[in-house]
């Protein structure tokens, strides 16, 4: 098993972003699509951002990736939409959005981009 091997990355990125349950609840206006919506888009931000800043950077310590990623997500989700990552995560958590098919093939496919461009 290579660091480099994108089967790898993946499990590592996933791995990454399997969380603890939050303290407090979701908020109700954070419903399950909304969720999803955001996920999406905080996501999309976050993989081109990481594209074009940190690739470098990636290639000396591919475990950063997720961590690096969350965290823009997570800035993005409040700067956009002010829904602090205590909120955001007990949403993601309470609706499950990891497990939804959608979202995972999302990731994977941004995922993958990023590992084809570290190639």
């Amino acid at each position: 098993m290579h660091m480099q091997d994108p089967s790898v990355q993946m499990e590592l990125f996933n791995l990454g972003i399997k969380m603890e349950q939050p303290a407090g609840a979701a908020p109700t206006a954070l419903s399950r699509e909304k969720v999803v919506e955001l996920v999406m888009q905080s996501n999309d931000y976050a993989f081109d951002l990481f594209k074009k800043e940190y690739t470098e950077v990636m290639l000396k310590d591919p475990m950063i990736m997720p961590v690096l990623i969350s965290a823009i997500a997570h800035d993005w989700v409040f700067k956009n939409h002010e829904w602090s990552e205590e909120n955001f995560k007990a949403a993601l958590f309470e609706h499950k959005i990891y497990e939804d098919p959608n979202v995972a093939q999302h990731m994977q496919k941004k995922q993958f981009e990023l590992m084809m461009m570290a190639q």
